[in-house]
């Protein structure tokens, strides 16, 4: 399935296609562009519900739900006892970094006094104890497997029990959005806001439109990329999905063009990024929302407050009921909605704000003329392993020139920045103990002071923190929870080194992006923890085999616009065959196919935006319990 930020973007260029052709839809859609961007992100609201606690089986909180409480917990803290999180306490070091940086680079003693006498140096001791419990808690294994599982084998859609069949009302919303009547739904969300009136509602609609082209024309290349569908390989198709994301965002914000032998220009290295594009400013409707505020709410389980607009809710809630008739207990309520946007709107954050790692520049190059020596110290790299200790390196304590003087004061701040990369790789303690020994150095001194050193020391300190929250940036991509930076697609593979020396790697650049032939979705996974990177071509191809379609050799712009590479060669609005459909050719690039729809509003077709089991195949079910050969039948 393609990621969010995909389909804000084909949500955009389609928008641009309607304005170039002097459609009526461009007048409302720009009259309301926050609901129609929110429209675009579709069935991802269903990653979020149910929120409250169901009874029957798969109730209760969505296993993707539990893991993004976990990802808040560690960012923004837990208020319910008292640990605190990792964004501002980074905040805290970035900002007081840069602080003490000018005023070395300035030679302002006066500056680094105030700094002192103002409880500056307090501050930074705060945050580094913080930023230890953080690392202690969140290194716990028990809690690292608890997290594991529910990515892993809790997370594994309820249609896969091999024992029983699970009714689609026990469904979670994910699912029930791309498998129930997916086009019925879109054509009656449409349906209903032009009854309305209302141009927010419309916006929304059209928007929603374009999230289904998206889905049906650009899922079967995701696919290829995973090697199944995301039934049988979940949390790989997240892992994927942030790659093609960070492809896609960067490819057209930089115009670029791919050679015959893969070398884009512009270089990777001058793609825009996803790192701090923002993209839940796009869909706030409040004109700006607290995400740590929120994202502690959420963490607490307090009652969240309701954004969007009740009428909205209701007019949501009243087409899902139109859509689906005769359901007892529903699935989605109005306050349902409400906290799945507040979800849905703050995982954006959290992946684009730049606001959690950010988007981490290293520092030049070349040391500045202060370093006699310029030389990286062994240090400097915190993911390498100090041959002495069997422990990652440590930054050493450095050594003032003048007895007592100022310097020592900065000996406690380079000791402060020295330890927050140590606790992200298993340091935790370091950073309290080498703080507390700065700070017992303080004392009032002379003002003749070696700032040529200093600033030497605050250069080495700023690639050794660059170092630590790089290895922090490739463990959450890793994970699944952030797109990677357009810069790591220059090289093939990159490595992770956590804790206890525990080596990681994922792939990256075409092997990730680039399309794939593909004879079947290969058997579900295993919900083995870190083996969501590998592409499953050791393991069987699910039966009986479906045309996957033909993507082999293509970059994600195929299914974005690109029609010279992916011509439509079947019609997206109207099924082709009786189920279980399924085509041999393609519906096209999203973009066009988007733009047809838009401009056609008639009845669409009941495609499984998940493109499962083939492409162009419309809803089904199981007849019985999960089974190789698969017992599909129509969705009832």
């Amino acid at each position: 399935m393609p990621g969010l930020a995909t389909r804000l973007l084909v949500a955009q260029r389609a928008l641009d296609s309607l304005k170039a052709a002097g459609a009526p839809e461009v007048a409302v859609i720009e009259a309301n562009l926050k609901w129609y961007r929110l429209g675009a992100l579709g069935p991802a609201l269903g990653d979020f519900v149910p929120f409250e606690k169901t009874p029957g089986q798969n109730g209760g909180r969505s296993p993707y739900y539990s893991v993004r409480v976990e990802v808040l917990r560690l960012a923004v803290g837990d208020p319910t006892d008292g640990t605190p999180g990792v964004v501002p306490t980074l905040r805290t070091f970035k900002e007081f970094q840069e602080q003490v940086s000018k005023l070395v680079k300035d030679h302002d003693f006066g500056g680094l006094k105030d700094l002192r006498d103002s409880g500056g140096l307090d501050k930074v001791q705060q945050a580094s104890a913080d930023l230890g419990r953080v690392m202690k808690r969140f290194s716990d294994k028990d809690k690292l497997a608890d997290v594991g599982r529910k990515m892993g084998r809790n997370s594994k859609p309820p249609i896969l029990n091999p024992s029983t069949v699970i009714p689609p009302k026990q469904w979670n919303g994910r699912d029930w959005l791309h498998w129930k009547q997916p086009g019925n739904f879109a054509s009656t969300l449409r349906a209903r806001a032009l009854a309305s009136g209302d141009g927010r509602f419309m916006a929304y609609a059209l928007g929603w439109t374009v999230a289904y082209a998206t889905l049906v024309c650009g899922t079967g290349f995701m696919n290829s990329l995973v090697g199944s569908s995301y039934r049988n390989h979940w949390w790989r198709t997240r892992f994927i999905r942030n790659f093609v994301d960070a492809w896609v965002w960067g490819f057209y914000g930089a115009k670029a063009s791919m050679s015959p032998t893969d070398v884009p220009t512009p270089a990777y290295t001058e793609w825009p990024g996803l790192c701090d594009a923002r993209l839940h400013d796009l869909v706030d409707f409040t004109g700006g929302l607290d995400a740590e505020g929120v994202g502690r709410s959420i963490v607490a389980e307090e009652a969240l407050p309701h954004v969007l607009p009740q009428e909205f809710t209701a007019f949501w809630v009243d087409a899902w009921t139109a859509a689906y008739p005769g359901q007892d207990a529903p699935l989605f309520t109005q306050d349902r909605v409400q906290v799945a946007y507040l979800l849905l709107w703050i995982q954006l954050w959290f992946e684009t704000s730049g606001d959690v790692i950010g988007c981490n520049p290293p520092p030049p190059t070349d040391p500045p003329d202060a370093c006699t020596d310029k030389t990286p110290p062994a240090w400097v790299d915190p993911t390498l392993i100090d041959p002495q200790t069997n422990a990652p390196f440590k930054a050493p304590t450095p050594k003032a020139k003048h007895d007592p003087d100022i310097g020592e004061i900065i000996s406690g701040i380079l000791l402060a920045l020295a330890g927050v990369a140590s606790f992200f790789l298993g340091g935790a303690g370091f950073g309290i103990v080498a703080l507390a020994g700065g700070i017992g150095l303080i004392v009032d001194g002379e003002k003749n002071l070696n700032w040529d050193e200093l600033e030497c020391q605050l250069y080495w300190i700023a690639v050794y923190l660059f170092n630590g929250l790089d290895a922090l940036h490739k463990l959450t991509v890793f994970a699944g929870l952030q797109p990677p930076a357009p810069a790591e697609f220059a090289t093939a593979s990159r490595d992770v080194q956590f804790a206890d020396s525990l080596p990681l790697s994922y792939l990256s650049a075409g092997t990730v992006c680039k399309g794939r032939a593909m004879e079947g979705l290969h058997v579900p996974w295993s919900g083995a923890l870190s083996t969501w990177n590998t592409y499953p071509d050791t393991t069987a191809l699910e039966t009986p085999l479906t045309n996957e379609g033909s993507f082999a050799g293509l970059w994600p712009s195929a299914i974005v616009d690109d029609a010279g590479a992916n011509a439509a060669t079947d019609d997206i609005g109207r099924p082709t065959l009786p189920w279980p459909g399924g085509i041999q050719g393609s519906f096209g690039p999203a973009v066009q196919a988007s733009v047809e729809l838009l401009r056609g509003p008639g009845q669409l077709p009941d495609w499984n935006l998940d493109n499962d089991r083939g492409r162009g195949w419309l809803t089904w079910e199981l007849s019985g319990p999960y089974a190789d050969p698969v017992p599909a039948k129509p969705e009832s």
